[in-house]
């Protein structure tokens, strides 16, 4: 299974979890969340691995 670092929205912690889809189903899929959970409008970003967030993100979502 894909091991993905991401953030939700600016200001939300990035984070490190492993997702069994793509980086984009994987952005898909907190973007729908992200509304629910911490009542804010996503601006996901999905990288690959653990690797640093400084590089462009594999997925995006809004």
């Amino acid at each position: 299974m894909p091991k993905y670092t991401y953030q939700s929205a600016p200001g939300l912690r990035i984070r490190t979890t492993n997702y069994p889809g793509t980086a984009q189903e994987f952005a898909q899929a907190l973007a729908e969340d992200c509304r629910a959970d911490h009542g804010v409008e996503p601006d996901v970003r999905v990288w690959l691995g653990e690797g640093p967030v400084t590089d462009p993100p594999a997925a995006t979502a809004h």
